[in-house]
């Protein structure tokens, strides 16, 4: 038997597994984004040191329509009408398993529509199944291609460093911003300032505990390189200042020399050089895959410019209202962050599964990346290492989001069941004691795996 490996608490379980890829798909990716998004792949994205991969990326996975009976040698069905009788057995399931407590609450609905079968009322909770929210948020206020800039101006003797909020910068892409910059420069000698003025406002969520800063997330804020991380892995309280010291250093290596240290200043002057970064469907995969906090952060901030308040409380309220405008019931909502750190933040089961069905319209192809970003059971992301023991037939066929702090632990995704009929599935269990937390874990992942097991259509 297998030990278990304790999660960290108060994040997500570590980042594991980088280079494992899917084999197969399930016919619900199919049947989720439609034609539309057949080209979409899982991305992979390049990152900073310490947070790659040691093998190369694998080949891009494109999304197939392969029924789960077929890959298993049995008599293959086309998805059908669910099974009323057959769903609410399988929730009972759930509800008597005691290692789920008195506090659970689930929902398993179809890819459109109010939730078949339910359990439980009212909010939870939710932990990092909340990224869901804000990557829906983001994709639909920019499109799943946009990319965000970082770029330089000269204003006299001063160099200035400016923010866009690109996530996906790296220590080689401001070097080779510093080439560009020290190419176009006609001088060797500058001041160096840097500008992150596109996001306002704290840069640290009143609503997160204090030992979160520098463990599992750092500082919010439009300039960060290497997922506002050191070498070492640890987030930086000052992630502009951190970005501008070692674009201080890149520019050195190209024969510029910087005049003292590093100071907050404006964009103002000549534009010399720029760097697009990734595009936010990429950025958007890889923070649910591998549930980072930083990068949901910066994400939430850019729904906040969009709508004019690019603070903690405005990009929250614009995740709100944004989730409004896609049709989707916000009643029961409270959102004080876009990570899911914050323990004041409630969602309903019915919500989550709202965001889902959205994501899988075909008639939304920007919202793809919500579900080809889903960790998948056994394979890829938070999830690479679980779904063991009683829960192994799972494997591969679940698709979900996690959510860990300490006493709450959720699952939010899709599954096929036997007969290859997608459904939406919503687990949400909190307030148990800090102890159970792998009880719990496991629980979720056997009910995730009832619903794959199942023949809950006809």
């Amino acid at each position: 038997m297998e030990p278990h490996s304790q999660p960290k608490w108060p994040s997500e379980e570590p980042e594991e597994a980088r280079g494992k890829l899917v084999i197969v798909l399930p016919l619900v990716l199919a049947l989720l984004v439609g034609a539309a998004a057949g080209a979409y792949a899982l991305g992979w994205v390049r990152y900073a040191r310490g947070n790659v991969a040691p093998t190369p990326p694998p080949a891009a996975l494109h999304i197939r329509a392969v029924s789960p009976a077929a890959v298993t040698g049995e008599e293959t069905h086309a998805p059908g009408k669910p099974d009323q009788a057959a769903l609410e057995q399988v929730m009972r399931g759930m509800v008597r398993d005691k290692r789920l407590g008195r506090h659970l609450k689930a929902t398993i609905s179809s890819l459109d529509g109010p939730p078949l079968v339910a359990h439980g009322t009212g909010a939870s909770t939710p932990a990092s199944v909340t990224k869901l929210l804000t990557s829906a948020a983001v994709l639909e206020a920019y499109g799943s291609e946009r990319r965000f800039e970082t770029t330089t101006t000269l204003q006299g003797s001063t160099l200035t460093l400016v923010g866009g909020g690109d996530a996906s910068l790296t220590t080689a892409d401001l070097d080779t911003l510093a080439a560009e910059t020290a190419d176009a420069l006609g001088t060797k000698t500058v001041k160096l300032a840097y500008d992150d003025s596109l996001f306002a406002g704290p840069s640290v969520s009143p609503a997160w505990r204090p030992g979160y800063m520098g463990s599992v997330v750092g500082e919010i804020t439009a300039l960060l390189v290497d997922h506002g991380r050191s070498p070492e892995g640890a987030h930086s309280r000052d992630t502009s200042q951190a970005a501008a010291d070692q674009f201080k250093r890149a520019l050195a290596k190209h024969g510029i020399k910087v005049v003292g240290k590093p100071t907050r200043g404006t964009k103002a002057g000549t534009q010399l050089a720029s760097h697009r970064g990734d595009t936010l469907r990429e950025i958007v995969e890889y923070t649910l895959v591998h549930s980072d906090n930083q990068l949901a952060e910066v994400l939430a901030r850019h729904v906040g410019v969009a709508a004019g308040e690019a603070t903690f409380d405005g990009s929250t309220k614009a995740i709100r209202a944004t989730l409004a405008d896609l049709g989707i019931d916000t009643d029961g909502l409270v959102l004080r962050d876009g990570s899911g750190l914050s323990r004041q933040n409630r969602i309903p089961p019915s919500l989550l599964a709202s965001t889902i069905q959205t994501a899988a319209d075909p008639d939304r192809p920007e919202l793809a990346p919500v579900l080809t970003g889903l960790p998948v059971a056994g394979w890829v992301g938070s999830l690479s290492l679980r779904f063991n023991f009683d829960a192994e037939p799972g494997r591969g066929l679940v698709r979900a989001k996690t959510g860990t702090l300490t006493g709450v632990s959720s699952l939010a995704g899709i599954t096929v069941d036997a007969r290859g009929t997608p459904f939406v599935v919503v687990l949400m269990a909190d307030r148990f004691k800090k102890d159970k937390t792998l009880d719990v874990r496991d629980a979720l992942d056997d009910a995730m795996t009832a619903v794959a097991t199942c023949r809950c259509s006809g």
